[in-house]
């Protein structure tokens, strides 16, 4: 009989889109069946209305979701929390589903900052645009090209407000589903360790940092790789000694 697909469902930060997985979703191809999910308004979903309400987004991606298999949700900054939001979607409606998060680069979801800016005008988004920038370098063809700026303001802006729609009922601690966190070292986002995570499941918990800021570098990507694979070979391990 053959044994159950593997689904690797990788989730992107605030302002991206997929393509922002796209490196760390090659390496992992050859072991599991990659996925990318996409927030609509943007990329290959640019055509559809952004959506800025964190519930009606799981509803979105869990369509998309394989009914069966093993499922590796692997989240950064923003995707993080959607990834979270699914394993606790998933785990509700099928309990016995093999599920395993890597949540990278954001602060435990139930100790989350709620961002200030309700509304689009010169001022939030000078301070919208001021926020990207402090998390890392900003690519040239956005920062010199107005149209392309004030389209990435309204994307951000609007992934911000699905991080403050997030409810307090959906942070709740996840029910036996193994937790892998992984942070920059030198994450403006982050000058803490996010050990709060630890609170966020009942499963198997690991935080590991790896040198680095907030965004996905390709000298980092070896390291997530590792640090990835060896904590699903532990979760295996401790699986068949329980």
């Amino acid at each position: 009989m053959n044994e159950p697909q593997h689904h690797m469902v990788l989730f992107h930060h605030a302002g991206g889109n997929a393509s922002a997985m796209n490196a760390i979703a090659r390496r992992f191809s050859p072991q599991f069946d990659t996925m990318l999910m996409e927030m609509p308004g943007r990329g290959r979903r640019r055509q559809e209305e952004l959506m800025r309400d964190a519930g009606r987004i799981v509803d979105d991606f869990a369509s998309r979701i394989p009914p069966q298999g093993r499922l590796i949700l692997v989240g950064h900054s923003l995707g993080a929390y959607m990834a979270y939001l699914l394993a606790g979607y998933c785990r509700s409606r099928t309990p016995d589903r093999d599920i395993v998060l890597v949540a990278m680069s954001n602060d435990p979801i139930h100790c989350r900052r709620r961002f200030p800016w309700q509304e689009l005008n010169p001022e939030s988004q000078q301070a919208i645009w001021h926020f990207a920038t402090q998390l890392g370098e900003l690519p040239d063809w956005l920062t010199q090209d107005d149209v392309l700026r004030q389209q990435f303001i309204q994307v951000l802006a609007a992934d911000l407000d699905v991080a403050n729609s997030i409810q307090p009922e959906s942070t709740c601690p996840l029910e036996d589903v193994p937790l892998l966190v992984i942070y920059g070292e030198d994450d403006p986002y982050l000058p803490f360790a996010p050990s709060r995570w630890c609170e966020c499941t009942s499963g198997i918990y690991r935080m590991e940092s790896v040198p680095g800021g907030h965004f996905i570098q390709s000298e980092q990507e070896q390291d997530i790789y590792d640090i990835i694979l060896r904590f699903i070979a532990d979760v295996d391990t401790k699986g068949k000694d329980s």
